[in-house]
């Protein structure tokens, strides 16, 4: 394929922009380059944080608006008021459910074929999330602290399940992660309106190749001010022949050169791993689509979580042994969990399924994004018409 390079001046100017511009970042990328200003993209991002911060505080002050209730004795110590218990709790869990993650992986790996056993590690880790969620309902004995026989939005549990499926932790995760993503592109985006300087100075052997060395001037890209001679076998000579103070000087560099470039193939293979799983290099995805899997994925935890505890809360599972006598049949029964819970598992594996290596770049990120949201708004108003929010 002929670039804009190898095309005369006068064929360059018949091109349009858009084709320009295309060709431009198709040389980039035969170099391993991207273009784009890195503290342009670093400020861009600080719009996901910002819009994560919106969306809790304003699901925060939703119950005191839409659903006040009067209030009730806490079941919690003076120092230690909701919702730093359902919070704390939350967060907790979550991290056991992080933490268990590789290991499921592992374990599915050496089964199944790595494109299926990311599928399986998917269910798993729902599958453990969930139960930690009913294991979080539990230790915060809701059932215990009812006022009313069923669930509903006039009982203060309906601000515990509120709190409790508020994912601090989880987002606090993913907007690190996406930090650290961006890190791995630092040194390999070329600033804009540079790149025509940068691709002649790498044909002619005269630019780096980490233009983001010197904060946008590609004047000054230049690697390490200390060198060592270019030939092996006359580096290794000249080791020999030196001693003292030298000697111990070069094998420093030549140290820190196998470290620099051994990071750089880390740096490059991780890269390359996060390029097969979303299909498009992660500084591509636009800032609206990671805004919106942050208020997806706050939105599917409030929902998913409104779901399950209400099942939870009418099923004799969580009854005390002494009142479950006392409370009549069509009240608590096993039904409504018995439905419920497979539900719950079957669409947050299915969402959680649009993510893995071997789904997410057929898609592409802007489908699993899109239908990801719908699919969490309607749990989110399910959850809510089971707690009969909606009434």
């Amino acid at each position: 394929m002929q670039t804009l390079f190898h095309h005369t001046e006068s064929i360059d100017e018949q091109l349009e922009p858009e084709d320009i511009e295309e060709a431009i970042e198709w040389e980039l990328a035969e170099y391993g380059l991207y273009g784009g200003s890195y503290k342009r993209l670093l400020a861009l991002y600080a719009f996901v944080p910002l819009s994560a911060l919106i969306t809790f505080a304003g699901l925060a002050i939703l119950p005191a608006l839409l659903w006040p209730h009067a209030n009730s004795p806490s079941p919690y110590p003076p120092l230690f008021p909701s919702p730093l218990p359902e919070i704390l709790l939350s967060s907790a869990m979550f991290a056991l459910a992080h933490q268990l993650r590789v290991p499921l992986y592992t374990l599915s790996s050496l089964l199944l074929r790595p494109d299926i056993a990311s599928l399986l590690t998917s269910f798993l880790h729902v599958l453990l999330v969930n139960l930690l969620r009913l294991a979080s309902l539990a230790l915060l004995r809701v059932r215990h602290s009812m006022g009313s026989l069923k669930p509903t939005w006039q009982d203060p549990s309906f601000c515990t399940v509120w709190w409790l499926s508020f994912n601090i932790a989880e987002v606090l995760v993913s907007l690190a992660q996406g930090y650290q993503q961006i890190v791995l592109y630092r040194d390999v985006m070329v600033p804009p309106g540079r790149e025509r300087e940068f691709l002649e100075r790498l044909k002619d052997g005269t630019a780096p190749a980490t233009p983001s060395q010197t904060n946008g001037d590609p004047t000054g890209w230049r690697g390490s001010t200390e060198q060592l001679p270019d030939d092996s076998h006359d580096g290794l000579r000249q080791l020999e022949d030196q001693t003292g103070e030298g000697s111990r000087r070069n094998v420093n560099v030549l140290d820190r050169r196998i470290q620099h470039n051994f990071d750089k193939l880390l740096t490059i293979k991780a890269r390359e791993e996060l390029e097969e799983v979303y299909g498009v290099a992660p500084i591509k995805i636009p800032i609206f689509v990671s805004c919106l899997q942050r208020f997806d994925s706050i939105i599917l935890s409030i929902g998913l979580t409104l779901l399950v505890s209400s099942a939870y809360l009418r099923s004799p599972l969580s009854v005390p042994v002494t009142d479950s006598r006392i409370i009549p049949y069509p009240i608590i029964s096993h039904k409504p969990f018995m439905v419920t819970f497979p539900i719950v598992l079957l669409i947050h594996t299915s969402l959680s399924s649009l993510y893995t290596p071997m789904i997410l770049p057929r898609i592409g990120i802007h489908t699993a994004a899109y239908v990801s949201v719908l699919v969490s708004l309607m749990c989110f108003f399910a959850g809510l018409a089971v707690w009969g929010a909606l009434s």
